[in-house]
């Protein structure tokens, strides 16, 4: 597979596969060859040190193997694909490699990469760009990165804020495909979080309803490709979207929007984030900063019960998310900040 002439090399770190499939989304609208790093080279060169503080070499070894891999043609050039979204390929480069090749933007997207990927950047010709899209995430702007904020992290120097643009497969669907008394999650680690009490008690309370728990340590399993969670989310009638933490953006909430289905959880937890404006307790969710567990079941039921009134739950919920979601106007606004990249 040769680099195509016409468009750009953009090298940018993975760590998360619903963000590398945004780029790779972005890229397509922006005209990139999107690459990443490939091979413990870019370890040794201290130019990708993601989790090397605190992990040592555990991320080294799940993403930047070969493993799983297989060469192409050309000597340093490597394809793989992401079990979520396994009909896109994605392509490595080595380090040795990468010096060879003309690139057009460097994007460090692990906040610990920021340094090695800046310095790389210089030492290539490119412009250094930082995607920051965890929430609280640190930011070096001492390197002056051009910034594509998808969080709540002030923009102190050269930035747009934007939203990362989600797979087709996140697409609307009838409320009347939802089955009214299922209620799924899929935050990760759900079991062992602060939210998880919570929503035991409301297993508890209602075993009228059907319940799924999915996500890593999810007694119901990690679903994979991202097609089969778009395909549970809209066969069900409610997302229990509870997480202390909150998101910087948050794939899986924007899921459940984009599908449109109202979801259960804390309000609270997304006050000042990107996903604030999908907390609409009554019209796209039933906010439990609002209700006591035993109302926010009642209202459950009751909302289930009446198709008329869960169906307009679900079309208010995509209708908030069409009108903060546009992922073509805010392409062009990040073509202009990165200006004419060759």
């Amino acid at each position: 597979m040769t680099p195509n002439a016409a468009r750009v090399n953009v090298l940018a770190d993975m760590h998360h596969s619903g963000l590398w499939r945004s780029l790779q989304l972005l890229g397509g609208r922006l005209g990139w060859y999107l690459f990443r790093p490939v091979g413990y080279e870019w370890w040794d060169a201290g130019i990708w040190n993601f989790g090397h503080a605190h992990l040592g070499t555990q991320l080294r070894d799940q993403f930047l193997t070969t493993d799983g891999w297989q060469e192409l043609e050309e000597p340093g050039l490597w394809v793989t694909y992401d079990p979520e979204f396994p009909a896109v390929p994605i392509i490595g480069v080595t380090l040795p490699r990468a010096r060879r090749m003309r690139w057009g933007l460097v994007i460090a997207t692990a906040e610990d990469n920021q340094w090695g990927f800046a310095a790389f950047a210089k030492g290539v010709g490119a412009r250094y760009v930082n995607q920051v899209g965890n929430t609280r995430q640190t930011v070096d702007w001492s390197l002056d990165p051009l910034a594509l904020v998808s969080s709540e992290v002030p923009i102190l120097g050269r930035g747009v804020r934007y939203h990362q643009e989600m797979d087709p497969v996140y697409r609307p669907h009838d409320a009347e495909e939802a089955d009214r008394w299922t209620v799924r999650s899929f935050v990760n680690c759900m079991p062992r979080i602060e939210c998880w009490p919570l929503m035991a008690d409301a297993m508890a309370m209602a075993p009228d309803f059907r319940w799924g728990v999915h996500g890593i340590d999810g007694p119901d399993g990690t679903i994979k490709p991202s097609s089969a969670i778009a395909d549970l989310m809209a066969g069900s009638g409610w997302g229990w979207h509870d997480k202390i933490t909150g998101d910087g953006f948050g794939h899986v909430l924007w899921g459940w929007a984009a599908i449109g289905r109202p979801v259960i959880g804390h309000a609270s937890h997304y006050a000042g984030k990107l996903g604030e404006v999908l907390w609409q307790d009554g019209r796209t969710c039933i906010d439990l900063d609002r209700h006591p567990l035993t109302e926010a079941v009642s209202m459950m039921r009751a909302i289930a019960d009446d198709a008329h009134w869960y169906g307009a739950m679900c079309a208010a919920m995509r209708e908030v998310f069409t009108a903060n979601y546009d992922p073509a106007a805010e392409a062009e606004t990040i073509r202009t900040l990165l200006g004419g990249v060759e």
